[in-house]
């Protein structure tokens, strides 16, 4: 009992070994690769070769072999045959033949099956996920040197270009999206340059590339070596690229934007030895999407506008599902996201709010700011008119101040010069005090102790003030500056004559004389 159980234990033990590397366990014909079967895995070299039974004599007949290829989960398998000699057929490879199949994620074979016979060496084979099978079958009759190849399992950011030039930037991308650029975008790209990005997208989501500026050449032909071009997954040289070149303005609404069949996508830009017209090349917006028929979207729905997807070069089926499902974080970046035609992604963004926002705030903030400069400058020019309109020049006022004081204490049978008989010489004083504008020799004359009557010489309207031209022998300088203080009513201003100092400009002959006493 116990090793019964033991055996059933063991039997589904490996059932789920060999369900878990997700082959058949039996062919579809009901034959068996019994004594024929060949494992390649990542867990052994990643290259090698691999041939038909006895190679390179010929192989026997009614024999059915095997080979079984798996790479890691995020790898490929590459195929390609070195020889090849099978029995030839003419309807289909009914006699001898190999059949390629691939596998998908879940483990099951994908239709259609290629099938090659006959001569004619098959083309270089790039699995669609990790796993590849090859059965190679022949009859019972007529048999041939059979074949030689080998395998390589490929990197995820395997491409079979040369590596990259200066300035490319990040050659494998992954994520929810991202841009790319040109070199020295958005100045010329230098010449002689080779760049390539591999964009790889999680599982069961496609890429979506929208072109936001596009310039290569002046010619839309595309047949020179400046040229842009992107391939689909892990592209054979069979498979033939989308190419892009000349201007996006001349590009039509259906080529500004790309939607690839698989989840990884190469693109590849080529310049030539010069860029005279100074081109500045592209900028490449992409974003991993999920279609409407995958399920609910967990991430942002674009609103898919028009009907420019389908004039991709996709199947009908992608066509007519026009909705795509982004990632939350590639919503209100500024990028078009959801398709060059759609711009739902960037709408009712608090950025774009706040732009408006902004630009509104900033214009009535300008406005305010030219009007209370102009209440200001408006206000200064009206204050400067007040004042000339209702101010007197400060000498003037002075001098006419003093004058009808002093003339005002004065008999009215004292002669006065009128302004056209006054002496060319005056004096404006600054003082409440008087100084005689006559020579050293008159202020040296001698003087008395006693007063006498003084007579006014001269007081002219050009604001001049002199003392008489004769003083009385008994009376000082001081003592007639004093009288006349008294006598123009500057009684308030009294000082000793130790601090007493007086300045005046004296004019004569319209010369400028600065005295300081």
């Amino acid at each position: 009992m116990k090793s019964s159980l033991s055996g059933m234990v063991f039997i589904t033990w490996a059932f789920n070994m060999v369900s878990s590397q997700g082959f058949k366990t039996t062919p579809d014909d009901g034959e068996t690769c019994k004594g024929c079967r060949h494992d390649y895995t990542f867990r052994g070299p990643r290259k090698g070769i691999f041939t038909s039974p006895k190679f390179p004599e010929k192989y026997p007949e009614r024999k059915r072999c095997c080979y079984f290829f798996q790479a890691r989960a995020d790898e490929r398998v590459r195929i390609e045959f070195d020889y090849f000699d099978l029995e030839s057929s003419d309807h289909d490879c009914r006699y001898d033949y190999i059949e390629i199949l691939n596998y998908n994620f879940h483990g099951y074979p994908e239709q259609p099956k290629s099938l090659y016979c006959g001569t004619t060496i098959p083309p270089v084979h790039i699995s669609t996920d990790s796993k590849l099978e090859i059965v190679f079958h022949s009859d019972v009759t007529t048999s041939a040197n059979g074949f030689l190849g080998h395998f390589e399992f490929l990197q995820k950011n395997w491409h079979p270009f040369a590596p990259s030039t200066i300035g490319c930037g990040p050659g494998y991308l992954t994520g929810p999206g991202g841009s790319i650029y040109s070199p020295n975008y958005p100045s010329a790209y230098p010449p002689e340059a080779g760049c390539t990005w591999v964009i790889q997208a999680p599982k069961l989501h496609r890429i979506l590339i929208s072109f936001v500026s596009l310039d290569i050449t002046n010619s839309g032909k595309c047949t020179d070596e400046n040229l842009l071009m992107v391939f689909e997954g892990f592209f054979t040289p069979d498979k033939i690229p989308v190419r892009y070149c000349g201007q996006l303005d001349f590009e039509p609404e259906s080529r500004r934007e790309y939607l690839s069949q698989e989840d990884r996508l190469v693109i590849r830009f080529l310049s030539e030895k010069t860029n005279p017209a100074g081109n500045t090349g592209f900028h490449i917006v992409w974003t991993a999407v999920t279609l409407k028929s995958t399920g609910t979207c967990k991430g942002f729905q674009c609103e898919r506008v028009g009907t420019a997807p389908c004039d991709r070069t996709v199947g009908q089926d992608l066509c007519n599902d026009q909705h795509f499902c982004i990632d939350e974080s590639m919503k209100c970046n500024e990028l078009p996201n959801c398709g060059a035609s759609d711009h739902s992604d960037e709408n009712k963004c608090l950025n774009y709010i706040m732009r408006y926002v902004g630009i509104v705030g900033g214009c009535i903030l300008v406005i305010v700011l030219i009007v209370i400069v102009t209440c200001i400058c408006c206000y200064k020019k009206r204050c400067q008119r007040d004042r000339v309109k209702y101010s007197v020049p400060k000498e003037q006022s002075l001098t006419q101040s003093v004058t009808h004081s002093f003339l005002s204490t004065q008999s009215s049978n004292v002669p006065v010069r009128s302004l056209e008989h006054s002496p060319r010489s005056s004096c404006v004083m600054y003082t409440t005090s008087f100084t005689d504008c006559g020579t050293n020799e008159q202020l040296a004359s001698p003087v008395h102790n006693s007063r006498s009557n003084t007579n006014l010489n001269s007081f002219s309207n050009s604001n001049s003030l002199h003392l008489p031209n004769s003083v009385a022998s008994n009376e000082t300088v001081e003592d007639v500056k004093d009288d006349v203080t008294e006598t123009a009513s500057y009684k308030g201003h009294q000082k000793r004559p130790s601090y007493h100092m007086m300045r005046e400009l004296c004019y004569e002959d319209g010369d400028i004389v600065l005295a300081d006493i």
